[in-house]
């Protein structure tokens, strides 16, 4: 049993392809091939079938895919430790991140990091609050970013404090307010995006003792509920991570009373992490500091 066999299963489960996982890996497709017969014949288990759409684990293999994740986890603490007490800063960090924070926060993080620590590797996971949290319990992430009520049973680092706007169509009749409140937007039809944000937009009209609009269109993605607003379907109300830096053809506005969700980065245990994740939180950590003005 040997690393590069385990490297090999955990590609083939992601991939599916004997092509593939070589190009990934650097090897050739009959040693892809030769590595998964040999670990096969060696724990006398058959661990993915293979048919015309690619190799597929099967229920062996995915009980045994398991462990075999944790120990490459584990191989990959042990090399990013030993660069830490090197002094280098290599390894690898996998964050789950909202879709707002992932398109606003993300890119700049990434960016300063690299020019910084060329040898951390950073995969993001772009997702709802549920689907980050589900990431970190099946340990598919490191870190999440995420709000507050949702990281209940997390540790956590308050990153922002993110206010919510109205976004109405470029020639509504309230375009030109300084302000909107939920009694305004009540009168509206409603496009709402799913996740964190509807529930607390659904939460502030409840609070108010107000219906979310005349009709609610829910949209997954940010940018689909930014191009319905400016197609005249609807108004919507978003957090200012999600605005769309492009105000063509829309108007923001704040909402009066202020509505706020707080933008938190979690994990299950801050000491626990890898020294690669430890430092990409202390740069995530500098970096919203620096720049919370250009959030908003």
């Amino acid at each position: 049993m040997t690393i590069i066999q385990l490297r090999v299963l955990m590609e083939l489960k992601d991939l599916g392809n004997f092509t593939e996982v070589g190009e990934r890996l650097g090897i050739t497709q009959s040693a892809v091939s030769h590595a998964l017969a040999s670990f096969e014949k060696e724990i006398g288990l058959i661990l993915f079938n293979r048919d015309r759409r690619g190799v597929v684990p099967t229920e062996a293999g995915h009980r045994i895919l398991e462990h075999v994740r944790e120990i490459l986890l584990r191989v990959d603490r042990i090399q990013e430790e030993a660069s830490s007490l090197s002094g280098l800063k290599i390894g690898k960090v996998r964050v789950g991140a909202l879709q707002s924070a992932a398109i606003r926060m993300i890119p700049g993080i990434m960016g300063t990091m690299r020019q910084k620590f060329p040898g951390i590797e950073i995969s993001v996971f772009e997702g709802t609050d549920q689907e980050v949290l589900e990431w970190m319990k099946s340990d598919t992430v490191d870190l999440g970013i995420l709000t507050a009520p949702c990281a209940s049973s997390l540790e956590v680092f308050p990153l922002i404090s993110d206010r919510m706007f109205g976004i109405l169509p470029e020639n509504h009749p309230l375009g030109n307010r300084q302000s909107l409140s939920l009694d305004q937007l009540s009168l509206e039809p409603i496009i709402r995006s799913l996740g964190s944000c509807g529930t607390l937009v659904a939460l502030g009209f409840s609070k108010a003792g107000l219906s979310p609009g005349l009709k609610t269109i829910e949209a997954r993605n940010i940018s689909t509920v930014s191009a319905m607003v400016r197609s005249g379907a609807g108004s919507a109300i978003l957090p200012g991570l999600a605005v769309p830096k492009d105000h063509t053809g829309i108007r923001v506005i704040p909402i009066d009373p202020p509505i706020l969700r707080q933008i938190v980065l979690a994990a299950p245990k801050f000491q626990s992490l890898s020294p690669a994740a430890k430092v990409f939180v202390e740069h995530t950590r500098e970096w919203v500091g620096k720049r919370f003005e250009d959030l908003g």
